[in-house]
Order: C-alpha cells, then sequence, then structure tokens
C-alpha cells in the first residue's frame, strides 16, 4: 500500500482504538448470521409442524376413504344376487339376464356411486366371471396361468380381507384387461366366499380406483409432494407415475408419525409422515429452501443492515491500514527473508513507538538466532567426530591381533588347549574388529565376533554362563556400526551374570521387525532396582555430548546410534529386581552394497 499517506503516530494504541470499529463490524455481521439463522430455524420448525399437521390430517382422510371403499366391496361379497351369478345358479337364460342386469345396477348405485370406479373384475371360480366399467358385461373364466399371479393369489391368500396394492398400471392382463385407461390405477382385492360355506373362496374381486380420488387427499401444492409407501418402503402412490413400486431413497423412522430433516439426492428435505391403518404410510417432502422463502426477505434486510456497518467499518480500517500497513511490512519482510535462511537480515528501527521496540527486538533475536545455529553446527560436527573416533580409537588392533596370533602359535606348540582355544577366540575377535579400518560391517561379521567373545568368557566362567546367539537369515548381510555390540554383551555378563549366586543364561537374537533390525540381549541375572532402571532410562533421553561415570557405555552407545541413524533409532531397557534384564537395540536396514534385499 505504497499509495498511502504517511502519517507519525508515538503511539500504536491510538490507532488499534480505530481498529475496534471493525471488531464491531464483525461482531455485527456474526449477529446478523445467527438472528437469520435463528429465525430461519423458527420458521422451518413452525412450517414443519403444520405439515405434519397437514400429513395427519391427509392421512386421517385417506383412512376414511380406504375404510368406505372397503365397506362398499364388503356389501357387494353379502349380494345374493352377486353369489347366483358367479356360481351360474340360475333357472334359465331369462333369471341370469335379470339378475346380472340387478348386479349392474347394484354397482352403480352403489360401488361406484362418487363415480371413481374404473373397472371392477369378479373373477368364478367355478363358473362365471364378470367386469364392470361403462356396464356390467361377462368376460371370459379364470385360466389356470391368471391364477398363478402373484396377485391373485395374495387376494385369495387374504381369505376375505382387503388386500392393498396401491396406485400402479392394471394388474389384470389381456384378453381380461379394459384398454381403454392407459394410465395408473389404484387397485385393491378380496376374495369371494360362499355365503353358504365361508370356507369355500368361489372368486376374486379386484377394483381399480382412478388415483385422483386418492392424491387429491394427499396434495401439498406447491410446498412440497406426497407420496403412499407400503410396509416394504416402496412407493405406491405419488404423482410422478416413473416413480411407482420404487424403493423410498431414506430410511422410514419408527414410530407412528414423525418430522425429521433428512438429505435426499444432496438436499436437505423435510419429511413427514404418518401410519395409515393399513400399515401403509403417509409421507410428505419438503425441501428446506421451500420452508424459508417467508424468511429470505428478513435476510436480505439483515445483509443490507450489515453491510451498511461494514461500509463504515472499512473507511476506518483504511484509515488504520495507512498507519500501519508500513511498519508492518517492514517487520513482514525481515521474518520472510529469515524464513528463507538470510539471517543477516535486519530491518529500520528508528521508530519510537511500539513498532520501534518490535524491530529492534526482532533485530536482536535474529542475530542471536544466528550465532546459536553457528554454536549448534560446530558442536554437532566436533561430537560426531568425537564419538566416532573415540569408539575406533578404543583397541590398537594390529599390535593385538599379532601378538595374539604369536601366542596362540607359540600355546600349540606346548599343547596348551584352553590358551591356544582363548587366544584363537580373542584373535579372531580382534581380526573382526580391525575389518580393514572399516566402520561398518555385516550382522554376519558382528555375529562372528559375539560368538568368540562368548568362547573366551566360556573359558573364565565355565559352566556358569549358558548362551544361545540366533539370527534370522534375511538379516545376516545388513550393515552396521561394529562397536556397538559387544559391550551390551559384556553389560549383560558382568552387571547380571556375575553378581548372581549359580549359573545364568544370556540370550542373544538378531530379527527384522517391519523396516527396522532389533538386536536383543536377554539375561536372567540380578536385574535392576526400579531407581536405577529410571536413573539408567533417563541417562539414555539426554542430549548432551559423552558423559562419564555410571551408564558410561550404554549412553555412549546410544548416543553414537543417535548421531549415526537418528533421533527415531536406539536403545530401551526392561529389567525386573531379581528376573532379569532385556536390551534391545533398534536400527534401520541398511543392505551391504551388491547384496540383495
Amino acid at each position: 500500500m505504497k499509495w498511502l499517506p504517511k502519517f507519525q503516530w508515538t503511539s500504536v494504541g491510538h490507532r488499534l482504538f480505530l481498529l475496534c470499529f471493525v471488531g464491531i463490524s464483525v461482531s455485527i455481521a456474526i449477529m446478523g448470521y445467527y438472528f437469520y439463522e435463528k429465525s430461519t430455524r423458527i420458521i422451518q420448525d413452525k412450517v414443519g409442524s403444520i405439515t405434519q399437521q397437514t400429513i395427519q390430517q391427509s392421512g386421517e382422510r385417506l383412512d376414511l376413504i380406504m375404510e368406505e371403499y372397503g365397506t362398499r366391496s364388503f356389501y357387494l361379497l353379502g349380494s345374493k344376487k352377486l353369489q347366483q351369478g358367479i356360481k351360474d345358479d340360475f333357472k334359465d337364460n331369462y333369471e341370469r339376464e335379470e339378475t346380472n342386469k340387478d348386479i349392474g345396477e347394484f354397482i352403480a348405485n352403489l360401488l361406484n356411486s362418487k363415480n371413481d370406479l374404473i373397472n371392477l373384475y369378479l373373477f368364478g371360480e367355478y363358473a362365471n366371471s364378470y367386469k364392470y366399467a361403462t356396464g356390467y358385461t361377462s368376460i371370459p373364466g379364470a385360466t389356470d396361468a391368471l391364477r398363478r399371479t402373484d396377485w391373485y393369489r395374495d387376494i385369495v391368500a387374504g381369505d376375505g380381507k382387503i388386500v392393498w396394492f396401491g396406485m400402479r398400471q392394471s394388474l389384470v392382463p389381456k384378453p381380461w384387461a379394459d384398454e381403454r385407461w392407459q394410465g395408473a390405477v389404484f387397485c385393491f382385492g378380496r376374495a369371494i366366499k360362499d355365503m353358504n360355506d365361508l370356507n369355500r373362496v368361489i372368486g376374486v374381486m379386484l377394483i381399480e380406483i382412478d388415483p385422483a380420488t386418492i392424491l387429491s387427499q394427499i396434495d401439498l401444492g406447491e410446498v412440497g409432494s406426497s407420496m403412499i409407501v407400503d410396509e416394504r418402503h416402496r412407493i405406491v402412490g405419488e404423482r410422478e407415475e416413473g416413480q411407482l413400486l420404487k424403493s423410498i431413497p431414506f430410511s422410514m423412522p419408527e414410530g407412528t408419525g414423525s418430522f425429521e430433516t433428512k438429505t435426499i439426492d444432496g438436499k436437505r428435505t423435510m419429511v413427514a409422515h404418518t401410519r395409515l391403518l393399513n400399515g401403509w404410510y403417509l409421507v410428505g417432502l419438503i425441501p428446506a429452501q421451500a420452508l424459508v422463502r417467508e424468511s429470505k426477505m428478513l435476510g436480505w434486510f439483515t445483509l443490507y443492515l450489515a453491510a451498511g456497518f461494514m461500509a463504515v467499518a472499512l473507511g476506518y480500517a483504511w484509515f488504520a491500514a495507512r498507519q500501519l500497513n508500513k511498519p508492518v511490512q517492514r517487520l513482514l519482510q525481515g521474518m520472510q527473508e529469515a524464513r528463507k535462511g538470510n539471517f543477516d537480515v535486519q530491518i529500520l528501527a528508528n521508530r519510537k513507538d511500539e513498532f520501534g521496540l518490535l524491530s529492534r527486538g526482532f533485530n536482536t533475536m535474529i542475530a542471536r538466532i544466528k550465532e546459536l545455529i553457528d554454536e549448534l553446527y560446530i558442536q554437532q560436527l566436533l561430537q560426531k567426530e568425537l564419538q566416532l573416533k573415540m569408539f575406533a580409537s578404543q583397541i590398537n588392533a594390529h599390535f593385538l591381533y599379532n601378538t595374539l596370533d604369536s601366542i596362540h602359535w607359540i600355546s600349540k606348540i606346548h599343547k596348551v588347549d584352553e590358551i591356544s582355544t582363548m587366544i584363537h577366540s580373542l584373535s579372531s575377535y580382534f581380526r573382526i574388529n580391525l575389518s580393514e579400518g572399516r566402520e561398518f560391517v555385516k550382522v554376519g561379521e558382528v555375529v562372528a565376533m559375539i560368538e568368540h567373545y562368548f568362547e573366551i568368557q566360556k573359558i573364565r566362567f565355565e559352566d556358569r554362563i549358558v548362551w544361545s546367539l540366533t539370527a534370522a537369515p534375511e538379516v545376516l548381510s545388513c550393515e552396521v556400526l561394529k562397536f556397538a555390540f559387544q559391550p551390551i554383551v559384556e553389560n549383560a555378563i558382568f552387571h547380571g551374570i556375575e553378581k548372581k549366586k549359580g549359573s545364568g543364561r544370556v540370550t542373544v537374537a538378531w530379527k527384522r521387525q517391519e523396516d527396522r533390525l532389533l538386536f536383543e540381549v536377554t539375561d536372567d541375572g540380578v536385574g535392576m532396582r526400579p531407581g536405577q532402571l529410571n536413573e539408567l532410562r533417563e541417562a539414555l533421553s539426554e542430549h548432551e555430548s559423552i558423559r562419564t561415570g555410571s551408564n558410561f557405555a550404554m549412553k555412549n552407545i546410544s548416543s553414537l546410534l543417535k548421531i549415526t541413524y537418528g533421533p527415531d533409532y536406539g536403545l530401551t531397557i526392561d529389567s525386573e529386581w531379581g528376573a532379569g534384564t532385556r536390551v534391545t537395540m533398534a536400527l534401520p536396514i541398511v543392505h551391504a552394497p551388491n547384496e540383495q534385499k
């Protein structure tokens, strides 16, 4: 903001006072937002409650209509003339024609009194079948194929009770179907029983009603949509015929009636439902946006009011930015340079206010950080070099190896087998330890070195020490630091087994665990008391340079591992007084050159 004019005030507090107006504007915006949200929820709850009441009232009206259909169909089942026609119990054709005429008038006056009947099918099991549409006529009798259809068997299994099928395309196939009506129908059926033998089904009644009669009772208008859902959660009543018999895209809540908000097809939708007497559900779906149309005007008013206050606050913020931008930008630029690694950066600090203090403090801090980084870098280089040289220079391996080799052959000549064996093991130990000056050797070489070390100690302690050493074949070719392992085995013998009365066991194992190489040394010696164990663990967790005194070897090994491999690797110790100690070394998997993984 170089275009902003320059002002010189001696106190940042004066300029911070102006920033309070920004806080006020933000507060107004937040209050306006929560006010709008709260009013929206209240409107949603109110409209939702009204919708639930509407659905319940529509459900009650629907129950009355369906109950009325059931009553009318029941009267038809009890008609003696219908029973006579179904069973073909006539004396002559004249009686048949008169009876059929009376049945047609009865249906027209009773069952189709509201002119909502599309088709009425009466399928006789043994004799005649009839259909009523514009009139009452005979139709072909029921065939075995018709009797095997699901809807036909469901009606017969209903044993005279109403079987509701809901809104769908006509269930009746050709040649019985009425091709004049091409749309969906609302249908139900009942089994016709012999009035003289109620255990005998003599026919099936299927009634198809104009679905507009049903849908007119559940219309929610422009606010939302409604549907009838059966007990299997399929849509059996809906204005969009393409949705009929499809499963609803949400779970139906338990209970006889409820009002919930669900996400349907990625949109928040208010779902209200009530249960009908036949076990079905009447469901109302109202998009959440439709419920808050009345609150939009309130939202716009709140937005305009908040925008006005924000405009005023913006003027104050602009003025405050003129005063605060320049020193802040200087400080930010200095911080960015420091983040890039330029610790020689210094910013102008000639102001007399709080920003002047911050600038001078920043310059002092950057200078001090540079000094500390230089000191730490030098210390780490010296520490790494010192620790590596310390371990490498513990033994003059060339001189000792040549001398021990001479002693070995002299003891061979004089047939002193114990001395020959000890000197041979010690000579082999130093030969591997020398390893042509290499700091890293293979695990297989370290295994051989520890075996020679055990042979030497076996001669000294005889039967007091029982040892075992195992190594997984896949780790033998891995490279490790050669100086880090023998001291741990030595600690197990001299601090664990030697202090124990009687014999003891030392177990050494190499194994792989995921991407780590584990070296474990376990003894059943005297172990450590809790205080000693805590002291040793604390020493291993410290980060200072080489340490002397107690825990010297273990501390230096841990430091060496962390310097060489990183802070995620090192030693862990578990011990119990009187039971023994286990030391675990964790190392990365490092394969030797030209070796297969």
